[in-house]
């Protein structure tokens, strides 16, 4: 089905309930979405955001083992009796977790899967692929091996991947959860003109509410498994404020500088393909909260890796005090999750009393999931896991890779709550985070890795990429539509 003949959607009391879960994922849903629709879905984390989108796109129960009760039609015809690949052609779904949707080695071959697999002559495939690729600025990427792609490039080539096959449903699951600001705008720009040409129809789930203005969207609000409410407009408060707000009533704290702890580099560089970091020195103090920004591509996590001992530099040192104590949340939770409970998985390193892990999960509004299978769990829930766990050992040096992807504002409250407490403690915090009022107000100092490297507290930097014309990755952008 082409994009230009978008299909009336009707859900009829659909509800789902994953194997081992006490309370079902979506209950009782319906609604009809209309043929060239644009449609934000928000709601807190683990109310089933990502259960309709995959539901919607045939994943669950045929992908996705689960009890489906009610259904879907398109067009009148029952969803379910469609074949995956059939309904691919009409429905495509940016899933939540890009390493979860990238399948080949090379991005070129990623972006021509799904075309070669409609069987497309071989002139129209390299038509959508080169396509794809330039309107999600990766056309430099062709021949990139994906496997070295930062966390927000494959996020673009899962997009890209998606917009070779034209369908005319489109489901983008925080499809900006790993992109840079400039790529987020330029994403929903895309979208806007794509709705345009083609008369597609879009339901985009977000945290970050702000940026899907360009595309006017009604917004629906989820909670536990229900859609509870729908506005025509959206509204306007995201997580993006919620640190200007907790930071009211925090204290100002600066590094500690003369306490023991923290980590040095001197001369750092480093690359894969290409050299990512140059000549990188700084000092990371205990009790400081050090920011990591810059665009797609520019090293951020590499940095973090570095810091970790994950990588060796290839040239510089990095020195680290002796039996410093790393905790490290990854980008993608799914590469720190190694056991089949929950449970299990905050034990990992030494055995807990019930009385704690019970309050523990409580804290990260995880209560009753110790027994289910932690990739059983929401991207949201998933990731207050991983902050439990790099935590549970009062870490001296905390990586923090975009610790705020799948959280409503009272988990990401909960998250900053625990930034706080770990500096309070005298531990070194590295941030990394595309968030950027979050990264204002929450840092001592900024770290922009970019084309320049910039250094020094947060309104020194922001001034400073004011001056060169980098407003995307300046506060004012978004809170003041610059």
């Amino acid at each position: 089905m082409s994009s230009t003949s978008a299909p009336l959607i009707g859900v009829e009391n659909l509800s789902v309930q994953f194997p081992g879960r006490a309370r079902r994922a979506l209950s009782d849903v319906s609604v009809c979405i209309e043929p060239g629709s644009t449609i934000a879905i928000a709601g807190p984390s683990g109310c089933g955001k990502t259960t309709l989108l995959r539901t919607l796109a045939g994943f669950i129960p045929d992908l996705i083992h689960a009890d489906v009760q009610g259904g879907i039609r398109l067009d009148g015809q029952w969803l379910s009796g469609s074949e995956l690949s059939q309904l691919s052609q009409t429905i495509g779904l940016v899933q939540q977790d890009p390493d979860a949707q990238v399948c080949t080695l090379r991005v070129g071959s990623e972006a021509a899967f799904g075309p070669e697999n409609l069987c497309l002559p071989r002139q129209e495939i390299d038509v959508r692929v080169r396509d794809a690729l330039h309107h999600l600025a990766i056309s430099h990427l062709v021949e990139r091996d994906t496997t070295t792609l930062s966390g927000g490039e494959k996020q673009r080539l899962a997009v890209a991947s998606i917009l070779t096959m034209k369908p005319s449903v489109i489901l983008l699951d925080e499809p900006t959860a790993h992109l840079d600001p400039a790529g987020a705008k330029a994403l929903f720009e895309l979208l806007q003109e794509l709705q345009r040409q083609t008369s597609c129809t879009l339901l985009i789930v977000e945290h970050r509410l702000s940026p899907l203005e360009v595309l006017n969207p009604q917004l629906w609000i989820m909670d536990a498994g229900r859609l509870v409410q729908r506005k025509a407009s959206r509204i306007h408060a995201d997580v993006s404020s919620l640190a200007r707000e907790m930071v009211v009533d925090e204290p100002v704290r600066g590094p500690r500088r003369s306490a023991p702890g923290g980590l040095r580099i001197e001369g750092l560089c480093f690359g894969y393909t290409d050299r990512l970091l140059n000549d990188l020195s700084l000092t990371v103090y205990p009790g400081e909260i050090l920011g990591i920004i810059g665009p797609n591509g520019g090293g951020k996590t590499t940095l973090l890796r570095l810091m970790a001992g994950l990588e060796k530099p290839d040239a510089g040192i990095i020195a680290r005090p002796i039996q410093l104590d790393v905790g490290m949340v990854f980008q993608h939770p799914h590469q720190q999750i190694f056991e089949r409970t929950v449970r299990r998985d905050l034990e990992l390193e030494s055995p807990m009393d019930d009385s704690d892990v019970v309050s523990m999960l409580a804290s990260a509004r995880l209560s009753g999931l110790s027994d289910a299978p932690p990739h059983s769990l929401s991207l949201g829930e998933q990731r207050r896991l991983t902050v439990l766990t790099a935590l549970g050992g009062d870490p001296d040096l905390l990586l923090l890779d975009e610790p705020f992807i799948g959280q409503d504002r009272d988990n990401a409250s909960w998250i900053v709550e625990q930034i706080w407490r770990a500096r309070d403690r005298g531990t070194a915090v590295c941030l990394v985070t595309h968030d950027i009022p979050m990264a204002d107000v929450l840092c001592d100092r900024l770290l922009y890795l970019g084309k320049d490297i910039l250094l020094g507290p947060p309104h020194e930097v922001f001034s400073r990429l004011r001056d060169m014309g980098n407003t995307a990755f300046t506060p004012q952008f978004w809170l003041e539509g610059e």
